[in-house]
């Protein structure tokens, strides 16, 4: 029989497998933030083997990371051989992208890891050529350790001198998020509403995770960054906010509780203030924790009741926290809990059918919590 050709497709067992996670790799629409298309997810799985779909092994995340790369690698070709500025920058993003996804879940090696993620940083500074994002970076040195944090300050299309300073928002990575992908998109919401935005990575975060550990007490570095934006004429002191997704989200809550007096308001998503035991989680969450905390796992129970926040105190801020039912990381009741603490100041939103990040309602999630920042940070009509 004749083999006939057709064109690259997910196959039904792999599409099962991945159906978490799979809408995170179209996170959002971004303008400037590194994407990729569902053709480039077919091509990248196409003929995936059948014996490796197994999201708990080391084998199905180095298949994954080679064929992610590959794809990554094919997207650098298309930019060099590019005869336009405008072709060179989008086919530099769709390679940022795919680096991206090759490393996010990959932990085997942190030398491999580390260097797709510096693959992911320089296709996406090669993108912003003749993009038009006002984009100013910086660094700060983290007291008391003296640890560079390097930022990144985002100012909206329609800024222009004289107009006054702007209202900013702090974004924060999660775990395994790239700042320049998952945390870019979100900070566009802002940017279109006429909102500055601060990226940032603390220890332990974008390129230094899986090189030094995730600092648990992130709230210290955004105080710094909260003080220097403060100084800032181009930024209006008192109407400074900050959001979190995933982990940052748990960040959000511990700015919320020790920081509230300096945010005028604070978006949680999917974080929480309890973490669930680590001999539930799967084993591809135990591997991110393990690798974001260099820790090993008879520590690991040990951490996360230590990093567990008790607050019956009011806090000084407006909280939003955005929560999916079925989060297997963040239990929703914990987080009730907490909102029945807080009281007023503190609004959840939970998604009956949406895990962690409620990631196939995502966009609507945060237009949702840019509209509810904007209505705080922004002067009225």
């Amino acid at each position: 029989m004749t083999h006939r050709e057709r064109p690259p497709r997910v196959s039904a067992a792999l599409f099962d497998a991945c159906g978490y996670f799979l809408p995170r790799l179209m996170f959002l629409q971004a303008r400037y933030a590194p994407q990729v298309h569902w053709g480039d997810i077919t091509q990248a799985l196409d003929g995936f083997p059948c014996t490796d779909i197994e999201l708990s092994s080391s084998a199905f995340w180095d298949e994954w990371r080679i064929r992610w790369t590959a794809q990554g690698d094919r997207y650098q070709q298309v930019a060099t051989e590019s005869t336009t500025r405008a072709g060179c920058s989008r086919a530099h993003r769709s390679a940022a992208a795919c680096y991206h996804w090759a490393e996010f879940m990959y932990f085997d090696d942190p030398m491999v890891k580390f260097g797709l993620r510096s693959k992911t940083r320089s296709s996406f500074q090669q993108s912003l050529e003749g993009a038009g994002l006002d984009i100013t970076p910086g660094a700060l040195i983290s007291e008391p350790d003296g640890t560079e944090i390097p930022y990144w300050l985002l100012l909206p299309d329609h800024h222009r001198r004289g107009q006054g300073p702007l209202p900013c928002v702090i974004l924060s990575n999660g775990l395994d998020s790239m700042t320049e992908v998952e945390v870019l998109a979100l900070a566009e919401t802002f940017l279109e509403r006429g909102i500055a935005t601060v990226l940032f990575e603390g220890p332990g975060q974008g390129l230094s995770v899986g090189q030094m550990p995730l600092k648990p007490d992130m709230e210290q570095v955004i105080a710094q960054l909260a003080a220097f934006l403060q100084k800032d004429s181009r930024i209006a002191p008192d109407r400074l906010g900050f959001l979190g997704v995933s982990f940052g989200g748990y960040f959000a809550l511990r700015v919320a509780q020790r920081l509230g007096e300096s945010f005028k308001c604070v978006v949680n998503l999917s974080g929480g203030p309890q973490i669930a035991p680590f001999a539930t989680l799967p084993r591809r969450l135990k591997d991110d924790f393990l690798f974001a905390f260099q820790a090993n796992a008879a520590s690991m129970q040990d951490r996360f009741d230590e990093l567990a926040l008790h607050s019956d105190a009011p806090i000084a801020t407006d909280v939003l926290s955005i929560h999916g039912e079925l989060d297997d990381i963040f239990p929703l009741s914990a987080l009730s809990a907490l909102d029945r603490q807080w009281g007023q100041r503190h609004q959840l939103l939970t998604h009956r059918r949406e895990a962690h990040v409620c990631l196939n309602l995502i966009n609507s999630c945060s237009l949702e919590a840019a509209d509810w920042t904007a209505d705080r940070l922004l002067p009225s009509p």
